[in-house]
């Protein structure tokens, strides 16, 4: 998704109040100063838009309500924890009111350490098992946006076990598990292989992984076009997922496709030719919302950047609102916007609430593409999800790990 390219040392700035940023004293009651360490197109040959186009509106809304951001952004992507890390450092040294990063495990399990050390308010934009309050990585100041991976592919799960057997009429579901070789990919199978046991009829009969940066799955392709599979679970990266979906389509493989949000990011690049037979699921879906707070920031966002917002693009703005209202009522002194944080409870384009984990996500939107070229997203689920005991949690343990997108 996005992946580090470019030196930690190489900044990118929004001035949105003036003066200077690392003096809090100077600070009033409606200032703050947020850096995010994040990429964006032309950093790395894998950086999206959403995530720095959300957080410029974001900044753009909280100012229209009288609160002034001080935005900076110090380019961090998600494949290179050296330079994730000295990103934060880079970042934490300036004295901000709070940060955002850590945008795939495989930087957050080795980085968040350091993060939790520092002590900075912090939200972070993957959300492996390690990164949770009490984890090897995570920490007071430590919160997770999105759901834990295991809540995203438990709820996924018991959907094709029992939502998509049902809309098919299927007697046995035949699971081909896809699963990327990182510790996100290890959480999925882990996962899945301890509750598919659960499901009347529903079974996995071959599981195929590939690396982080495949661009050839055609083994994978021929072993589930022989295994009897009838619907493939996928967790992967976005350009694999792409050259996998396109490459079952060539030989013949149009079995349902369920994934998680690296498959909305890979249809959003054009990178799948064919959109029959697939599923998806995204923390936060924008334009399947219903209320006037996510139709108003659907057509806003639409009208300045000329393509609709994925949950990336709806997260980015509301952590901008969350963030900045919080640090309006708390003041500055870090615990004290820590203890903000670990409160929350925030009605956005998307929704937050901290438990005790400090995962922030509530939700997993579940949807399908209306087919053929047409990108329409059509709303199967929503699932509200129940935080997650110490027993329930998986950790991996391994050198390696994922991005944010499931």
């Amino acid at each position: 998704m996005i992946v580090a390219g470019v030196a930690a040392a190489a900044v990118a700035s929004v001035a949105v109040t003036t003066g200077s940023a690392g003096a809090q004293s100077t600070r009033g009651p409606k200032d703050s100063y947020i850096i995010a360490n994040i990429e964006v197109p032309g950093e790395s040959t894998l950086a999206t838009p959403q995530f720095g186009d959300g957080a410029n509106l974001g900044v753009a809304n909280a100012k229209k309500a009288g609160r002034n951001i001080q935005y900076e952004r110090i380019p961090a992507g998600a494949i290179n924890a050296s330079l994730a890390e000295q990103a934060f450092l880079q970042g934490s040294a300036k004295s901000p009111d709070a940060m955002i990063g850590l945008t795939s495990s495989n930087v957050f399990i080795p980085v968040g350490p350091k993060v939790a050390a520092s002590g900075v308010p912090f939200i972070a934009l993957a959300s492996p098992s390690e990164g949770v309050a009490d984890g090897t990585s995570g920490g007071d100041n430590i919160f997770l946006i999105r759901p834990l991976n295991e809540q995203t592919y438990s709820s996924l799960l018991e959907y094709v076990c029992t939502d998509l057997k049902k809309e098919l009429g299927l007697k046995d579901v035949k699971i081909a598990l896809n699963t990327v070789q990182t510790a996100f990919g290890a959480t999925v199978q882990q996962v899945v292989n301890r509750e598919v046991g659960n499901y009347k009829n529903c079974s996995v009969v071959t599981t195929q992984t590939n690396s982080a940066v495949a661009n050839d799955l055609t083994q994978q392709t021929l072993a589930i076009k022989d295994s009897g599979a009838n619907v493939i679970l996928s967790a992967n990266f976005p350009n694999p997922t792409g050259v996998f979906v396109n490459q079952l389509r060539q030989n013949g493989v149009t079995i349902p496709f369920v994934g998680g949000a690296s498959l909305n990011f890979a249809v959003d690049a054009g990178s799948i030719q064919n959109l029959d037979n697939i599923w998806a699921s995204d923390d936060c879906v924008p334009e399947l919302e219903k209320d006037k707070k996510a139709k108003k920031f659907v057509k806003q966002y639409t009208e300045e950047y000329g393509y609709a917002p994925n949950y990336a693009s709806a997260q980015m703005h509301d952590i901008m609102q969350m963030l900045s209202q919080t640090i309006e009522e708390q003041g500055h002194d870090p615990a004290k916007i820590i203890k903000g944080l670990s409160k929350i409870n925030y009605d956005g384009v998307c929704d937050f609430k901290a438990d005790d984990n400090h995962v922030l996500g509530t939700s997993v939107t579940i949807y399908k593409y209306k087919g053929g070229t047409d990108k329409t997203k059509q709303l199967k689920k929503k699932v509200i999800l129940q935080e997650l005991g110490e027993e329930e949690i998986v950790i991996i343990t391994t050198t390696t790990a994922a991005p944010p997108a499931g």
